[in-house]
């Protein structure tokens, strides 16, 4: 009855293939997010880790001194700054990911 079948079979590639494609199309933006957000994660851990070492730097050595400091690591800049809050001081380290969004962390120290 059905000898030739060929063209049956590239239908059926042809829908799976369709159906793999609206799932991959409805995915991509959810990956895009969470690439962003793992990279907005990598910027805040790296800037916790320069804020508790300039902190460290500025409790155990009595000649620190600057009131700003930009530290730049592999393609990332940070700007660390001081202020003098009575008898604390408060670090805060700035910096902005490639898709302009900011973050700032704070902390505060006594000498």
């Amino acid at each position: 009855m059905l000898r030739n079948c060929n063209g049956f079979s590239i239908l059926e590639v042809l829908g799976a293939f369709s159906i793999f494609l609206v799932v991959m199309l409805q995915m991509l933006p959810i990956m895009i997010k969470i690439y962003e957000e793992r990279s907005i994660l990598d910027y805040k851990r790296e800037a916790l880790i320069l804020l508790h070492n300039e902190t460290e730097n500025y409790l155990y050595d009595n000649e620190y001194g600057a009131a700003t400091k930009e530290i730049v690591t592999e393609r990332r800049h940070y700007l660390l700054t001081f202020a003098g809050e009575a008898s604390l001081v408060k670090l805060c380290v700035h910096w902005e990911v490639p898709w302009n969004k900011k973050g700032k962390i704070c902390s505060y120290a006594k000498k």
